[in-house]
């Protein structure tokens, strides 16, 4: 089977590629995956030039491995920092909610209300962090 893309759709390959590796490569469930993704990724890079895009991957001989360039590595990464900032704080919202939930819901309450409650709980926190941030928050 071959596939044909454009030079647009290689990069968008190999950006989510990138993607798909960065958590991998923070884990080690499964080193076997972890082994074949960079692998793959690494096959992927080797056809770069096949798809006119040698000047954004680039091969260390010395290290005998293909990295992105540091204009594609930058929107790799920018894209990661967005995603790990929402990430953050959609986490520390539901787990502030959930404690105060955990605090002040009888063990009765039907889940619908805990649900609901959980939300509103939620959404105090993130419009408490949009006006604030961090800046007033103290840890005891």
């Amino acid at each position: 089977m071959k596939i044909d893309l454009s030079k647009d759709q290689y990069l968008t390959l190999v950006k989510l590629l990138q993607l798909g590796n960065w958590p991998l490569g923070l884990t080690e469930v499964n080193n076997e995956l972890v082994k074949k993704a960079e692998d793959l990724e690494q096959y992927i890079f080797a056809l770069a030039r096949d798809f006119e895009a040698a000047e954004e991957i680039y091969y260390d001989k010395e290290e005998e491995y293909y990295y992105l360039s540091d204009r594609l590595k930058e929107t790799v990464e920018s894209i990661i920092d967005e995603y790990e900032e929402d990430v953050f704080w959609d986490q520390l919202t539901h787990k502030l909610a959930t404690i105060d939930l955990k605090r002040e819901v009888d063990i009765n309450t039907s889940i619908e209300e805990k649900i609901n409650r959980l939300f509103q709980l939620k959404a105090r926190y993130e419009k408490y962090f949009l006006e604030n941030g961090l800046d007033k928050m103290d840890i005891l």
